[in-house]
């Protein structure tokens, strides 16, 4: 696979200030909540109320899809969108508390919920004859007739450009002598930190359903660990600080570093990346199921897709979304790139997550 890099200089004085700037910038897995109850006003006479309440998952994400997707939609349709910021194990946990009585009408989910969420019940199947854009959309992005992706991002390799001498090719890269110390792992709490365990199992002769290669390679991996973390801001401040120097972690956050002049570089590594696949699905029993799906529809529209991906670096979905070569070298785009990224199986891993991270936390603690 040809390497897609990005190079980014930074000055060394803002480094100490990286830690904040990704609290405001982190995208997605996060694991903040919102306990909001938002309140809708019915038009009367029968009709939907014409107004929405979707989630979103906060920083620069969100305010790219405020000005790209909400604010043109709410002025096309008439309508009032309300935005909760709730990260994707929290907007499932939000769905299953308020199952009789749902207050939000459109979730977004980035780790693979969407299919546990069906599983119970909580979302309803895209109506084709209103989300007629799902047409144009790459196969990766319709997997099932929930709800289509919206975006992708890839993770692969982040790394320190003033501190590593050459840039990583491989995922091996993290097993090198010269960063003893000095990588950052993503805890299986994060979906990051799940697709690398996962990664390293099928390249290492197993799979979702035969995890165990992928413990017994990250294991060797801890001693060149410097620390493990959960959260987007967390390794970020490993970043800041220069406790590490490399670590596997998604394009998108690499991509608004470079927005800020950080010296953080990304690579999708030789041997492939894991496909982050960010979905939008309708909640059941929302008071206005037409308006959200005509939503779901908006947000796949080509222009809202290129503007969304200039802006936050989150690949189209849409097929017929034209961007810049420059950007299309930072993140999975096109049917070539899309079609080479590894998927998660997410009903397997669902399944097995309670006792993976069991064996995770044992492993990282010894």
């Amino acid at each position: 696979m040809k390497q897609n890099k990005i190079y980014i200089k930074g000055d060394k004085s803002m480094k100490k200030a990286l830690g904040s700037l990704l609290l405001a910038g982190s995208l997605v897995l996060a694991g903040c909540g919102n306990d909001a109850k938002p309140e809708k006003s019915d038009n009367g006479g029968g009709e939907e109320p014409n107004k929405l309440v979707v989630t979103s998952f906060g920083g620069d994400y969100e305010k790219a899809q405020m000005e790209y997707l909400i604010k043109p939609f709410e002025k096309e349709f008439n309508a009032e969108v309300e935005v909760v910021t709730l990260y994707s194990a929290d907007a499932l946990a939000k769905l299953r508390a308020q199952k009789n009585a749902p207050e939000i009408d459109v979730v977004q989910f980035s780790g693979g919920q969407e299919i546990q969420a069906a599983k119970e019940d909580l979302i309803l199947e895209i109506d084709s004859d209103i989300v007629k854009n799902t047409g144009e959309l790459y196969d990766n992005a319709k997997k099932t007739n929930y709800g289509p992706a919206i975006a992708f991002d890839a993770l692969g390799l982040l790394y320190n450009t003033e501190l590593v001498k050459e840039a990583p090719t491989s995922w091996e890269d993290l097993w090198k002598k010269e960063y003893k110390g000095k990588v950052g792992l993503v805890d299986i709490s994060n979906t990051y930190g799940l697709q690398f365990l996962a990664m390293m199992a099928k390249l290492h002769g197993g799979d979702e359903e035969n995890i165990d290669p992928g413990f017994e390679k990250i294991k060797t991996l801890l001693p060149n660990t410097a620390s493990v973390v959960a959260t987007t801001p967390d390794m970020g401040n490993l970043f800041a600080q220069e406790e590490v120097v490399i670590a596997p972690y998604d394009a998108g956050y690499a991509f608004n570093f470079s927005k800020q002049g950080q010296p953080i570089g990304f690579v999708i590594p030789d041997e492939g990346a894991m496909a982050v696949f960010i979905n939008m699905q309708v909640v059941k029993g929302t008071e206005s199921p037409k308006l959200a799906q005509e939503f779901v529809n908006y947000s796949l529209r080509p222009e809202v897709q290129k503007a969304f991906a200039e802006e936050t670096g989150f690949a189209p979905t849409n097929k017929n979304v034209e961007i810049s070569e420059e950007l299309a070298k930072v993140m999975p785009y096109g049917e070539e790139a899309v079609n080479s990224l590894v998927d998660l199986n997410w009903e397997v891993a669902n399944n097995n997550k309670d006792d993976w991270t069991d064996r995770w936390n044992k492993m990282i603690s010894q």
